[in-house]
């Protein structure tokens, strides 16, 4: 091989090897650039997520902020309620001892119709405003539920039996009652009536004809006769 054929051949050589070099540089430069975008992707995806973060973080303290208003117009209200129920109980409590005592006043001036039922109704009234166990919205109740009690008894008829004691002599006869304009009782042989004297305030006792009406009456109390038309010593007859 000649020397000019030798410098050919070697300085061919020379490139290839030049442009191998060249190309793995160029590889090398190109997955650095790959890796520079991936990293700057990331990078992006990364401060995305952030200010997702950011903005869910700055909502969520917005909710806070609401649910921490919302609280203290809630507490604000509670203590305006409380202080309300204290007057309103301040109020309540001398009111029911009125109620109490105009209903003692009531029963007490009233016909003795069932005296023993609501004298103890009343006694039981009485112990339960001294319980501090019970609540004034029961007692409150309790008084209510005496006071419609003692309406009805305005408008209904009934019957039972009981002892009445007249000129210290006691004995226990059959009550009629309708409403508050008869209240009558008869003796259990029938041969004594008495009718309530309502401006005497005491039992008088009455002709004893009265005793078939009274009795059938007690029967038509009971549902055990047919109503019909009867002879009743009305309060105001009691003579």
């Amino acid at each position: 091989m000649s020397c000019t054929s030798y410098s050919l051949a070697t300085s061919v050589e020379q490139l290839q090897k030049h442009s191998l070099t060249d190309q793995s540089d160029n590889i090398q430069a190109q997955l650095k650039i790959n890796d520079i975008d991936d990293q700057k992707t990331a990078l992006i995806v990364e401060v995305k997520t952030l200010q997702d973060e950011a903005q869910s973080l700055e909502l969520y303290n917005q909710y806070l902020d609401r649910l921490l208003t919302d609280q203290d117009n809630e507490k604000a209200s509670l203590i305006t309620q409380i202080n309300s129920v204290k007057h309103t109980r301040q109020g309540l409590v001398p009111l029911m001892v009125r109620m109490l005592d105009n209903l003692e006043q009531f029963i007490n001036l009233d016909s003795p119709l069932l005296a023993q039922e609501r004298q103890d109704r009343l006694a039981r009234l009485k112990t339960m405003m001294a319980k501090a166990d019970v609540s004034e919205a029961e007692k409150f109740r309790r008084l209510l539920e005496s006071y419609h009690i003692e309406t009805e008894y305005g408008s209904k008829m009934g019957e039972y039996q009981a002892p009445l004691r007249i000129n210290g002599i006691e004995r226990t006869v059959n009550y009629f009652y309708l409403g508050r304009v008869v209240f009558a009782a008869v003796s259990l042989d029938g041969k004594n009536v008495w009718a309530w004297d309502r401006a005497g305030n005491q039992w008088r006792e009455i002709d004893a004809s009265y005793a078939a009406d009274i009795e059938k009456a007690i029967g038509i109390a009971k549902k055990s006769d047919i109503p019909a038309l009867l002879r009743l010593p009305l309060l105001s007859e009691a003579k």
